[in-house]
């Protein structure tokens, strides 16, 4: 060995060696500093307790870091893009429910405002909510249910987890929520929120290979007839979802918290931190079909798209309803603008919409959580609930009429004010 070092088992200490080095440590201690006894100088003792001390000190300072840092870990910022990876899937080690990580898209006016208690959209949701509503009406860009023209699509990096209360039935994402004007209106009066929380719903029109209904729900009326190859709608779960935009309020915020995580903390499940939110970009439907202005197109005789004839007069994206190929251009032809315009932005997968009508609604195709049978009258008591096409009742109206002369104008979600149409 390097310098003659030899290493010494302890087996090769001989008891007279032990007892010479006992002996040796004794008398070092005894003469030490000429004190001639075992009890250690005032000096020796003060360099004792400053020794102790900052080992303590240390093993104290180690334990603070590694809480501070595990803290950390919870609660780092979700900012832009970090932490974004291909996989639209991250795991987090204190649950076993994963987060997503993906983008929302939700087709807008010019009004600016927050997408809770609204309903989203995967592109080719977007697409088909567009296409199905909005862009056959020929003098503008309103809809059956929205009044205000749309003149864009916004893009939101979104991250979302599931409660404890969902992911124990094996989904990540709940029912489609309908809003209308911040209000859940369905289905079922929104007794989900009560039972798993303020959590992001998804709905698909792809029918399952075992054939049962799976997430085809609340909105199965379009199962077959939106030819979107992989469209999704997406609801985010607000404060004080029970009432309109304007009543949002006071002590409902704590009754009904919304599911948006507070400002840069990952969503961790619970009920008040469910998912967050950042608008990362958006495109003009002009830019999306090629427009330098809609008024001079119109003018001009050209239409968007034609229900009789299924194409459009000087533009042919629309061109095709019920043709797949073509719809999945359209989706084709919106992610390359989208990565034209934001190149630096990662390309996400969707996540897989796994969301079970059986699953989430333990006596589906009734929509309660809990029964009470009396035996006397063998009947049966459950939470009341709506059809998802509860109509707005007549105090809703005065409500939305007296708010409108108030503010001039209504922050509903964009692309419907009912609640059984999306966007």
């Amino acid at each position: 060995m390097e310098d003659g070092y030899q290493p010494v088992s302890s087996s090769a200490w001989s008891r007279a060696d032990l007892a010479a080095r006992d002996t040796a440590l004794v008398e070092e201690a005894r003469t030490g500093h000429g004190q001639g006894n075992l009890v250690p100088s005032s000096r020796q003792a003060r360099r004792y307790v400053g020794v102790l001390a900052i080992l303590i000190g240390a093993v104290c300072l180690g334990a603070v870091g590694t809480f501070y840092f595990r803290q950390v870990q919870r609660n780092k910022p979700a900012t832009m893009f970090s932490n974004v990876q291909k996989d639209s899937t991250i795991t987090m080690d204190e649950s076993e429910a994963k987060i997503h990580h993906f983008y929302m898209y939700r087709v807008q006016n010019d009004e600016d405002y927050s997408p809770e208690n609204q309903d989203m959209a995967n592109i080719g949701g977007a697409l088909w909510y567009l296409h199905n509503e909005i862009v056959w009406h020929h003098w503008s860009r309103e809809g059956t249910y929205a009044s205000t023209p749309k003149t864009r699509i916004e893009r939101f990096l979104v991250f979302t987890k599931a409660t404890p209360e969902l992911f124990a039935k094996g989904m990540n994402f709940g029912v489609v929520n309908a809003y209308d004007l911040g209000k859940c209106t369905g289905p079922f009066g929104c007794e989900n929120l009560k039972q798993y929380g303020p959590v992001v719903g998804c709905e698909s029109w792809t029918k399952a290979d075992s054939g049962k209904q799976g997430n085809n729900f609340p909105h199965q009326q379009w199962v077959g007839k939106n030819m979107y190859p992989n469209a999704v709608w997406y609801s985010l779960p607000g404060k004080c979802s029970s009432v309109n935009f304007w009543n949002q309020t006071g002590s409902c915020e704590e009754e009904e918290p919304s599911g948006k995580c507070p400002p840069g903390v990952v969503p961790s499940g619970d009920w008040t931190c469910t998912y967050t939110y950042q608008k990362v970009g958006e495109l003009s439907i002009n830019d999306i079909e090629g427009l330098r202005s809609f008024s001079e197109f119109v003018s001009n005789g050209g239409r968007e798209y034609d229900k009789l004839t299924d194409k459009g007069t000087n533009m042919t994206f629309w061109d095709g309803f019920n043709d797949s190929h073509a719809c999945q251009g359209r989706i084709d032809a919106v992610n390359k603008l989208f990565e034209a315009k934001y190149p630096t932005q990662p390309v996400l997968q969707d996540p897989t919409c796994d969301f079970d009508v059986d699953k989430f609604y333990p006596y589906f195709p009734e929509g309660y959580f809990t029964t009470t049978t009396t035996t006397m009258t063998n009947t049966q008591t459950r939470p009341a609930h709506r059809h998802p096409k509860h109509p707005r009742s007549k105090k809703d109206s005065k409500d939305l009429k007296d708010h409108k002369q108030q503010q001039g104008t209504s922050h509903h979600h964009p692309g419907s004010k009912h609640s059984d149409i999306v966007m």
